[in-house]
């Protein structure tokens, strides 16, 4: 759980950064960023406080993502392993699976 918690709290920090970008040059974004990630326990972290008292192990710092959830700064959703588009750069895959990324991530472009 938490090699996919820090990663998503880098992520999340990312996204803060550029929202407070676009404030700064009078850009006015206040949509909720999705943040996905195939970890169900990373996200549940982030949505039930009692959760992180059981993880003392992890660092203060990343419990802001948290927060960034609770301010609705950015919102965590589960995506299947099968579906991240970003394994194509990340994990040695089958070409099946890269055709059908590919094929999935043109789809997504398309409705943006």
């Amino acid at each position: 759980m938490e090699a996919e918690y820090i990663p998503t709290t880098t992520c999340c920090t990312i996204v803060l950064s550029m929202k407070q970008n676009l404030q700064y040059i009078q850009v006015k974004f206040d949509e909720l960023v999705p943040i996905f990630s195939d970890n169900t326990s990373a996200i549940n972290i982030s949505k039930n406080p009692t959760m992180h008292s059981k993880k003392k192990h992890n660092l203060i710092k990343y419990h802001f993502v948290r927060e960034s959830v609770v301010e609705n700064n950015i919102k965590l959703e589960y995506v299947g392993t099968k579906e991240q588009i970003v394994n194509i750069f990340t994990k040695p895959l089958p070409h099946e699976s890269v055709e059908y990324l590919h094929q999935k991530n043109w789809i997504l472009l398309s409705y943006h």
